[in-house]
C-alpha cells in the first residue's frame, strides 16, 4: 500500500476526464446540429463537406442565373411580339395600298403610318433591354473594350469616344478694369456720354450732368475736372469715376458681389511727372466660376486701350473639389486599341514591349496585352499613369489629378474647370477611346454567355439577333426607296405609295420580315424550354448534394443523444470510483494503529 501514489484514483480521475471531453464534444453536436464543428473532428469529412458546399451554393447561383436568362429571354421575345404585330398591320396595309382603287393621296396617308411604324421598330430595337443591355441592336454600338457613363463624354463615330472631363469650379472670378493717367486727363467733352458695356448691360458716364443719351443706358454720374493739369488732377478725376462706376455696377447686376473693391490711382511726391499709380476697379462675381462662365460676361468700353483704360479676367483654372470618373473595362484590348488620358497616349499591342516614351508636353506608351486579363492590363496602366505623373520635366498628364485601379476600373480625377475650349485645345482632362474594330461588329449578333453550371466552362451560349428594321429589310431613306444598312437608323419605311405595284412588292418584303421575326422567337422559345430543364436537373442536383453533405456535417440526433447519455452515466460512475478511490489509502491508518 501506497501513500504518495494512489494509482487507482489516478486511473479513475483519467476515465473521468475522457468522459467529461466526449460529453462535451456530445454536448456541442446536439446544440449545434453539427457533426463536424472542427477540422479535429473529422478533418477528411471536412475536405469533402467543403466541397460538397462549393457545388451546392454553385448550382443554388446556377439556378438563379438560368431563372435570369429566362427572364432576359422572356422580355425580348415580348418585344418581338410587338414587332410581329407592327409587322401584321404593315402587311395589312400593304395589302391595302396595292388596291388600285386608291388614289395617290390615300397611299400617302398608308405611307405616312408606315413610316412611323417602320420607325416603331427602331424605337424597339434600341430601347428593349435587360439590365441596361440593349439586346436588339446588335453587338452593339456604344460597346468598346471601356465604357465610361460621364456625360462629358461621347461617340462621336468610327470607334472613338472622347471628350473633356472638368471639375465644378469653387473660386469666383474677378475682373479688373485698368485705368491710367491718360484716362483722368481727358476733358469733359472727351469722357460724357461714353459707355462700359459689362454683362450686356450699358453704363453711360454723365460726366456733365445733362443726362444720359439713351434711356436703356445705365447712367454713371461722375465729377469731372475739366481742367486736368497734372498728376494730382488726373488721380481725382479716376477715383470719382472708379467710385461712380462701382455703385452703378453693384446697384444694378447682381452678378457681382459686395466684396468687390476700388483699388484708387495715386500719385508719389513729384506732380508733374506723368507718373502715377493706376486706379483699378475689381468687380468679384457673386458665385464660383470657370473660366468659360467667366468668358461669357462680355467687358468693353468707348476707350483707348493702349493708354487710357485696360482691363482683365482674372479665374482660377482650378478647383479645390476634383471631379472623378471611372473607366471600367469589360475586355481586354486589342492590338490597336488607343487610350488617350490628357496628352498621355496609350496604345495597346500585341507585337511591342511595354513601355513608356516622354516628350515635350506630351507622352506616349505602348502596352503589351499578349496573354493578359484585364486586371493585367489595368495594373499596366496604372503604372505607365505613375510614371507620366512622376515625369516633372515633360508632364504630359498636368490635368490629371489622381488615379486608382479597383477591381476592373480605372478611377481618374482632375481638378481643372472648363474654359470651353475644344477636345485638343481644352484646360480640362481630355479623354479618348479609340475600339480599332467596333465599326466592324456594328449589325452583328450579341452573344450572350450565361453560366448555367456550378463549374468553369458551364454554360449556355446563344444570340440575340438584329431586329432594327434596316435589319429586316424595311428601313429606307427619305425617298422611301433607297435601303439602309444595319442600324437604328430608319427615316421612312417601305414604299407603298408611289404605285400599286410597289405596294404589291413591298408585302414580299414584309413577308421576309415576319419569317425572320418568327425564327428569332422561335429560336428564343426553344432555349427557353431548354433553360426549364437546366433548372429542372440544376434542383434536383442541387437536393441530391445537399442531402449528401447533410449526412456528412449533419449529426444523427438519435445516435448522438444516446452516446450522450451513455457517456453521462459513465462519467457519474467515474466521479464515483474516483471518490472511492480516495478513501483506499485511509486503510494505512489501521496498520499504524497496530
Amino acid at each position: 500500500m501506497r501513500i504518495n501514489h494512489n494509482i487507482q484514483a489516478l486511473n479513475a480521475y483519467r476515465n473521468l476526464a475522457a468522459n467529461q471531453s466526449s460529453i462535451s464534444k456530445n454536448l456541442e453536436r446536439l446544440s449545434s446540429g453539427l457533426r463536424i464543428n472542427r477540422a479535429a473532428d473529422d478533418a477528411a469529412g471536412l475536405a469533402i463537406s467543403e466541397k460538397m458546399r462549393s457545388q451546392i451554393r454553385g448550382l443554388q447561383m446556377a439556378e438563379r442565373n438560368a431563372l435570369d436568362a429566362i427572364s432576359l429571354i422572356q422580355t425580348a421575345e415580348g418585344a418581338l411580339n410587338e414587332v410581329h404585330s407592327i409587322l401584321q398591320r404593315m402587311r395589312e396595309l400593304a395589302v391595302q395600298a396595292a388596291n388600285d382603287t386608291l388614289e395617290p393621296s390615300d397611299r400617302a396617308a398608308i405611307q405616312a403610318e408606315v413610316d412611323q411604324l417602320t420607325k416603331e421598330i427602331d424605337r424597339i430595337a434600341d430601347t428593349t433591354q435587360f439590365n441596361q443591355k440593349i439586346l436588339f441592336s446588335g453587338s452593339p454600338e456604344g460597346k468598346a473594350f471601356a465604357e465610361t457613363r460621364s456625360s462629358a463624354i461621347s461617340y462621336v463615330g468610327n470607334g472613338t469616344w472622347q471628350g473633356v472631363v472638368t471639375a465644378k469650379p469653387t473660386n469666383p472670378a474677378e475682373f479688373v478694369l485698368d485705368f491710367s493717367r491718360g484716362f483722368g486727363m481727358l476733358s469733359q467733352d472727351e469722357i460724357d456720354k461714353k459707355t462700359f458695356t459689362i454683362n450686356g448691360k450699358v453704363y453711360e458716364i454723365d460726366a456733365k450732368g445733362d443726362g444720359i443719351s439713351d434711356t436703356g443706358h445705365i447712367a454713371v454720374n461722375v465729377t469731372w475736372n475739366d481742367n486736368a493739369t497734372d498728376d494730382s488732377d488726373a488721380v481725382a478725376n479716376i477715383n470719382s469715376l472708379l467710385d461712380a462706376l462701382k455703385n452703378a455696377i453693384l446697384n444694378n447686376d447682381s452678378t457681382f458681389d459686395s466684396t468687390s473693391s476700388v483699388v484708387g490711382a495715386s500719385d508719389n511726391n513729384d506732380n508733374n511727372d506723368a507718373i502715377i499709380t493706376n486706379g483699378q476697379l475689381r468687380l468679384v462675381t457673386a458665385k464660383p466660376m470657370s473660366p468659360k462662365e467667366a468668358n461669357g460676361i462680355n467687358v468693353s468700353y468707348d476707350f483707348d486701350p493702349t493708354t487710357e483704360v485696360k482691363s482683365l479676367i482674372v479665374v482660377e483654372e482650378q478647383a479645390l473639389v476634383p471631379e472623378t470618373f471611372t473607366l471600367t473595362f469589360s475586355d481586354v484590348p486589342k492590338n490597336g486599341d488607343v487610350l488617350k488620358i490628357d496628352n498621355l497616349t496609350i496604345m495597346f499591342s500585341d507585337s511591342m514591349e511595354s513601355g513608356y516614351s516622354p516628350s515635350q508636353g506630351q507622352g506616349t506608351a505602348t502596352i503589351d496585352v499578349r496573354g493578359k486579363t484585364v486586371f493585367d492590363v489595368l495594373n499596366d496602366i496604372e503604372q505607365v499613369l505613375e510614371a507620366a505623373k512622376a515625369d516633372g520635366t515633360h508632364q504630359p498628364v498636368q490635368a490629371l489629378t489622381g488615379f486608382s485601379v479597383v477591381g476592373n476600373s480605372l478611377i481618374l480625377s482632375t481638378d481643372r474647370t472648363d474654359d470651353g475650349g475644344l477636345f485638343g485645345s481644352s484646360n480640362g482632362l481630355e479623354f479618348q477611346i479609340i475600339d480599332s474594330d467596333f465599326e466592324e461588329n456594328k449589325g452583328k449578333s450579341l452573344k450572350l454567355e450565361m453560366q448555367i453550371g456550378a463549374n468553369e466552362s458551364e454554360t449556355l451560349e446563344f444570340e440575340l439577333s438584329v431586329m432594327d428594321a434596316a435589319s429586316l429589310g424595311l428601313a429606307r431613306t427619305a425617298d422611301h426607296k433607297t435601303p439602309l444598312s444595319a442600324g437604328v437608323n430608319a427615316q421612312a419605311g417601305i414604299d407603298v405609295s408611289s404605285s400599286a405595284q410597289a405596294a404589291s412588292a413591298a408585302i414580299t418584303v414584309i413577308d421576309q420580315a415576319i419569317n425572320t421575326v418568327s425564327e428569332e422567337r422561335g429560336k428564343l422559345g426553344a432555349i427557353q424550354n431548354r433553360l426549364e430543364h437546366t433548372i429542372n436537373n440544376l434542383t434536383t442536383a442541387n437536393e441530391n448534394l445537399t442531402s449528401a453533405e447533410s449526412r456528412i456535417r449533419d449529426t444523427d440526433m438519435a445516435m448522438e443523444m444516446a452516446e450522450f447519455t451513455k457517456n453521462n452515466i459513465l462519467t457519474q460512475a467515474a466521479q464515483a470510483m474516483l471518490a472511492q478511490s480516495n478513501q483506499l489509502p485511509q486503510g494505512i491508518l489501521q496498520l499504524l494503529k497496530s
